[in-house]
Parts: structure tokens; C-alpha cells; sequence
């Protein structure tokens, strides 16, 4: 497993456990974190950590945008651009898929087991007819979802690169 993963799944899960603590991600955390990924693409040369700053500045573009709609906090889109700075490009597109995934399945799982699933399915028609903001959102610390997609990621990284799954 290479560096770069290491310090994925390591911050990551850090992440998740003070976010599920305190409902907060540190700065220092995500700021170590996107430093950690320009230092180790800059072993591959100064392109490779250009276009790993460029990736994270374009995943916390989108990600502001989702915090300004309420639907991540924002050292969510912190950590999720720091961890996109570490798989850089392409992989930051399988990360996010991996990330969105593991949030879908943790709200879902959440809002049955707090009895909120109905209003879990009629938010989110609300949100994909007329792109509405629920008035109640199910609200889980998405730091959890980061390091499980993040997990699922690193998973199947070292997979595909050993051959076990074609």
C-alpha cells in the first residue's frame, strides 16, 4: 500500500473519530493533510503536485457549493479536498463516488434506525423534483462517510493494483 493511501485512510479515520466526538473537523487536521499530499506528489515531480493543488482547489470549489446549499459542513469539503489532493487525478473521481456511496448507506441506515426513513424518502424527492432544501435534513457527522469511502477506495486500490479484481 502505497504512502499516499496510508495517510489517506489514517487522516481520514482521525477525522471521522473527532467529528463523531465533537461534530467538528479540525483545520490543523485538514491542513496537515492537503500539505502531506502536495510533499508526496512532489516525489513524482513539480506537474504531479500542480495538478494535486489543482484538484483539491476544484473539490473545494464543488464542495463550497454543497456546503452553501447545507448539505456538508465545511470541514467536510475540507477533508474531502485534502483526500482528493491525495489521490490527485483520477482517482480523486472514484474517491468522491466511494465517499457519496458510504454517506448514502449511512443516512439511510440512520434515519431507519431513528425511525426518520419516510422523511428521509420525501426529502429527497423534495430535493430532486423542485431542488428544495429539506426543512429537517437527517444530519450524521459525514467525516464517518469520508473514511469508510475513503476505506472502500484504498480497498479497491490495492485490488485492482495486485490483480484480484479485473
Amino acid at each position: 500500500m502505497s504512502a499516499g493511501l496510508l495517510v489517506l485512510l489514517f487522516g481520514t479515520l482521525v477525522g471521522a473519530a473527532i467529528d463523531v466526538r465533537t461534530r467538528r473537523i479540525p483545520n490543523a487536521l485538514t491542513a496537515t493533510l492537503a500539505l502531506a499530499a502536495l510533499g508526496l506528489h512532489l516525489f513524482d515531480g513539480v506537474p504531479a503536485a500542480l495538478l494535486a493543488l489543482a484538484v483539491m482547489l476544484v473539490a473545494f470549489a464543488l464542495g463550497s457549493l454543497a456546503f452553501s446549499l447545507g448539505w456538508l459542513g465545511g470541514g467536510d469539503v475540507k477533508l474531502i479536498a485534502a483526500a482528493c489532493g491525495l489521490t490527485s487525478f483520477p482517482g480523486c473521481f472514484s474517491l468522491v463516488a466511494f465517499i457519496l456511496i458510504a454517506g448514502g448507506v449511512i443516512a439511510i441506515a440512520q434515519a431507519a434506525r431513528s425511525g426518520r426513513l419516510p422523511a428521509l424518502v420525501r426529502d429527497v424527492s423534495a430535493i430532486v423534483v423542485t431542488r428544495a432544501v429539506p426543512q429537517a435534513p437527517t444530519l450524521v457527522p459525514y467525516g464517518v462517510a469520508i473514511a469508510a469511502g475513503s476505506a472502500a477506495y484504498a480497498l479497491a486500490s490495492v485490488f485492482f493494483s495486485t490483480g484480484l479484481v479485473a
